[in-house]
């Protein structure tokens, strides 16, 4: 399992969603929120790629981010 801090300051939080739900198919997804960041749980369900799934949605999260003009 790897956690993943998307910095409030760097990333949508609208993105981070839609990211996750992009990837729900992929991996087993938590999500909880903390003052400065949403803090993601993920547990690939294909542990073989792990690492690409994981770098995956932290692209897409940054991709929607930035589509929407910056995080906020």
């Amino acid at each position: 399992m790897t956690q993943l801090r998307f910095h409030r300051e760097l990333y949508h939080p609208e993105a981070v969603a839609e990211a996750l739900s992009a990837f729900a198919a992929y991996a087993e997804l938590t999500r909880a929120d903390d003052d400065d960041a949403i803090v993601v749980e993920v547990a690939p369900r294909y542990p073989r790629h792990a690492r690409r799934i994981v770098g995956e949605l932290q692209n897409y999260a940054l991709a929607k981010t930035i589509d929407r003009g910056g995080a906020r």
